[in-house]
């Protein structure tokens, strides 16, 4: 498993002064599920002394620092390579894809369940401010929403409501994790995918995250992100059949005490002005990368 570096480190505290949450790049919560070069571990106690020197780093200009947690599910290409077992939802034949793939068992989801608990606690130990669940761009959690990746028939899929139970899930070990620590200030931060269409190939609807959305609010999450991939989104695209933009239609059931923070295509203060009349924060990346040069 890849050990942090001092690179890592050096590169996120050029760029600490940025913002007021800083987020990191994916960390994995189990040894499978990597699926690019250079990710961070949170799946070990001894990668606590790394990442404690990250979220330093991270919080030296005054921002709160978020370790963002992701398994890669069936893109754990990574892993793949390195000989381990691949999973997802369901055993089934992705065209683009060219390793075997393991259907997890109801043990494996528990004991994932369980990773993203341990991950909680090991970054509350280095010292970050919150997690952030990774719900987005065809990982584990998003492949056991998608109706496309998800065809299971136990308690984890099958009808709507039991493909969004894992996110649930998720969210109450996080909340018992953060309960026995007693840091009721821990932040729990949820990216998600706000649509998973590919031509005729429908995971889910915008309709249907907005259900789970709101799912999610009742287990109990600090903000929502969402994440609109892609040359075809910006931060005021709408889809199909619906008059408002997706910053519009989440915002619009948002509690009140939950921001809502949107990206994509934010380059220039005036596309953070436009941003900003439909979410209450933006997130960027690559200006991040460009100031930090200056």
């Amino acid at each position: 498993m890849a050990v942090l570096t001092q690179e890592q480190v050096d590169f996120m505290k050029a760029r600490a002064g940025f913002g007021g949450l800083i987020v990191t790049a994916a960390s994995y919560p189990q040894a499978n599920g990597i699926g690019l070069p250079g990710q961070y571990s949170v799946a070990r106690d001894s990668d606590v002394e790394g990442l404690s020197q990250l979220a330093q780093a991270m919080k030296s200009k005054g921002a709160k620092a978020i370790l963002q947690v992701a398994h890669s599910g069936r893109e754990a290409a990574i892993a793949a390579q390195q000989g381990l077992r691949v999973v997802a939802p369901t055993k089934m034949d992705f065209p683009w894809i060219k390793y075997p793939i393991s259907e997890m068992s109801e043990e494996d989801i528990e004991t994932l369940i369980a990773d993203f608990g341990k991950a909680a606690q090991r970054a509350i130990k280095a010292g970050f401010d919150g997690i952030e669940i990774h719900n987005c761009n065809h990982d584990l959690v998003q492949q056991f929403f998608s109706a496309y990746s998800n065809k299971r028939t136990d308690q984890w899929g099958g009808s709507f409501e039991k493909r969004m139970a894992l996110p649930l899930a998720i969210i109450k070990e996080l909340h018992r994790v953060i309960s026995a620590s007693d840091k009721p200030d821990f932040i729990i931060g949820l990216r998600i995918s706000p649509e998973e269409i590919h031509g005729e190939n429908v995971g889910y609807t915008v309709d249907d995250m907005l259900k789970q959305t709101k799912m999610v609010f009742d287990a109990g999450i600090d903000y929502l992100k969402l994440s609109l991939t892609g040359l075809e989104y910006r931060y005021d695209s709408k889809p199909a059949d619906h008059d408002q933009t997706f910053a519009q239609l989440f915002h619009a059931i948002m509690p009140k005490n939950v921001p809502l923070y949107i990206g994509s295509q934010v380059h220039t203060p005036a596309d953070v002005n436009a941003a900003l009349k439909d979410a209450d924060g933006v997130y960027m990346a690559r200006e991040a990368l460009i100031v930090s040069r200056r």
